[in-house]
């Protein structure tokens, strides 16, 4: 039996410390808004582009023209491999007439378990290596029930690790939250195999956003908060 297959994210400097991230993997990537997270998520794809993988993303916020752009922003220009069949858009986001769909888009909603395990094998037949969701709050667990949301995440961590899709979750921290979303919450947190971890903090006067790894199977990362930041590139950690 071999040793976990690591995936770079093409974060500078977070590569260096832990290698990557494990193949076949769920990560969760957690904090307030604004701190990071959806950019970790974008880099990561673009790095498996960048290596010859095919991805896919699930946007739950915006239309897909819209993170698009959000790539392009960065120099990262996915046309080109959406064209090719090597970038795989879905998206749980509502729309509304009259504004058309995107023809390049597979819509679903997340209340329909089958069409979305049904999308979910598709991405794995066409040969989906990462993936990436988000951003979604944990006032999502108020439109779905306990049973609903235990079977949506046993059937993702089962999914990642059976076709070795390594699937990342951006999810905003709530400012307040009733019981049951604590309850999902400390079961979502229980399932990931990794937690990523952002926050905005001040330093010396200044703001900055650090990342920390809570928890990361099979590899020897440190716990401490890791300061970085978002440039023309992308994120970069301070080291």
């Amino acid at each position: 039996m071999g040793a976990l297959e690591l995936q770079r994210t093409g974060i500078a400097g977070l590569d260096e410390l832990v290698g990557g991230i494990p193949r076949g993997s769920r990560n969760l990537l957690y904090g307030p808004p604004g701190t990071g997270k959806t950019v970790f998520a974008m880099r990561f794809l673009w790095a498996g582009l960048q290596n010859g993988e095919t991805v896919a993303c699930d946007v739950f916020d915006r239309p897909w023209e819209h993170r698009r752009r959000c790539f392009a922003s960065f120099g990262w220009n996915v046309r080109p491999y959406e064209q090719q069949g090597r970038f795989l858009p879905v998206q749980a986001f509502e729309r509304f007439d009259p504004y058309p769909p995107d023809p390049a888009v597979e819509y679903f909603s997340l209340d329909d378990f089958d069409a979305m395990r049904a999308i979910d094998l598709r991405l794995s037949r066409a040969g989906v290596s990462r993936f990436a969701a988000g951003d979604n709050t944990e006032h999502v667990f108020e439109s779905l029930t306990e049973e609903r949301w235990r079977e949506v995440q046993a059937w993702t961590v089962n999914w990642a690790f059976h076709d070795r899709m390594t699937n990342i979750d951006v999810r905003n921290e709530a400012t307040g939250r009733g019981g049951r979303a604590l309850r999902l919450m400390d079961m979502t947190f229980a399932l990931a195999h990794n937690v990523f971890r952002f926050r905005t903090v001040e330093r010396d006067g200044r703001m900055r956003r650090e990342l920390r790894i809570e928890k990361m199977e099979g590899v020897a990362d440190p716990l401490d908060w890791l300061p970085f930041e978002i440039g023309p590139d992308g994120i970069r950690i301070l080291l």
